[in-house]
Protein backbone atom coordinates (compact mmCIF):
# COMPACT_ATOMS: atom_id res chain seq x y z
CA UNK A 1 0.00 0.00 0.00
CA UNK A 2 1.37 3.44 -0.72
CA UNK A 3 -0.09 6.50 1.66
CA UNK A 4 0.22 10.17 0.07
CA UNK A 5 -1.12 13.05 1.99
CA UNK A 6 -3.03 15.21 -0.16
CA UNK A 7 -4.36 18.08 1.60
CA UNK A 8 -6.72 19.73 -0.98
CA UNK A 9 -10.54 20.87 -0.58
CA UNK A 10 -13.38 18.29 -2.07
CA UNK A 11 -17.17 18.75 -2.27
CA UNK A 12 -18.76 15.87 -0.65
CA UNK A 13 -22.63 14.41 -0.95
CA UNK A 14 -23.25 13.09 2.83
CA UNK A 15 -26.54 11.64 3.97
CA UNK A 16 -27.68 12.00 7.67
CA UNK A 17 -28.73 8.99 9.10
CA UNK A 18 -29.41 8.06 12.87
CA UNK A 19 -27.76 10.64 14.55
CA UNK A 20 -24.77 10.39 12.16
CA UNK A 21 -22.89 11.78 8.83
CA UNK A 22 -22.42 9.53 6.17
CA UNK A 23 -20.21 11.03 3.31
CA UNK A 24 -21.28 9.57 0.05
CA UNK A 25 -19.60 10.85 -2.54
CA UNK A 26 -16.63 13.35 -3.14
CA UNK A 27 -15.64 15.22 -5.69
CA UNK A 28 -11.86 16.10 -6.41
CA UNK A 29 -10.67 17.87 -9.02
CA UNK A 30 -13.25 16.99 -11.61
CA UNK A 31 -13.63 13.40 -10.82
CA UNK A 32 -16.28 11.76 -8.71
CA UNK A 33 -15.51 9.08 -6.25
CA UNK A 34 -18.09 6.50 -5.26
CA UNK A 35 -17.47 5.86 -1.12
CA UNK A 36 -18.58 1.77 -0.87
CA UNK A 37 -17.75 1.97 2.93
CA UNK A 38 -17.12 3.99 5.74
CA UNK A 39 -14.67 2.09 7.61
CA UNK A 40 -13.98 4.44 11.01
CA UNK A 41 -14.99 7.80 12.31
CA UNK A 42 -13.43 10.18 14.86
CA UNK A 43 -12.93 13.28 15.65
CA UNK A 44 -10.81 16.00 17.27
CA UNK A 45 -10.38 19.57 19.11
CA UNK A 46 -8.10 21.86 17.08
CA UNK A 47 -9.37 24.82 19.37
CA UNK A 48 -12.65 26.21 19.30
CA UNK A 49 -13.40 24.00 16.16
CA UNK A 50 -14.56 20.37 15.84
CA UNK A 51 -12.69 18.22 13.42
CA UNK A 52 -14.19 14.91 12.54
CA UNK A 53 -12.23 12.39 10.24
CA UNK A 54 -13.87 9.75 8.00
CA UNK A 55 -11.92 6.78 7.00
CA UNK A 56 -13.40 6.02 4.10
CA UNK A 57 -13.06 3.15 1.17
CA UNK A 58 -14.24 2.79 -2.85
CA UNK A 59 -13.78 -0.52 -4.75
CA UNK A 60 -10.11 0.52 -5.29
CA UNK A 61 -8.47 2.78 -2.69
CA UNK A 62 -9.36 4.30 1.07
CA UNK A 63 -9.34 7.58 1.62
CA UNK A 64 -9.14 10.14 4.92
CA UNK A 65 -11.85 12.96 4.65
CA UNK A 66 -12.35 15.63 7.18
CA UNK A 67 -14.84 17.83 7.76
CA UNK A 68 -14.56 21.21 10.02
CA UNK A 69 -17.14 22.54 11.99
CA UNK A 70 -16.41 26.55 12.05
CA UNK A 71 -15.47 26.76 8.36
CA UNK A 72 -18.06 23.95 7.22
CA UNK A 73 -15.25 22.83 4.56
CA UNK A 74 -14.35 18.87 3.60
CA UNK A 75 -10.94 17.92 3.61
CA UNK A 76 -9.24 15.05 1.18
CA UNK A 77 -6.25 14.70 3.74
CA UNK A 78 -5.12 11.10 2.24
CA UNK A 79 -5.17 8.50 0.19
CA UNK A 80 -3.97 5.01 0.49
CA UNK A 81 -3.56 3.25 -2.94
CA UNK A 82 -3.54 -0.49 -2.96
CA UNK A 83 -0.29 -1.84 -5.14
Amino acid sequence: MVYEKVNQPVEVLAAFRNDRTEPMTFKWGKKYYQIRKVNLVHSEHNGREKVYYFSVSDDANAYRLSFRTESLKWMLEEICEAT
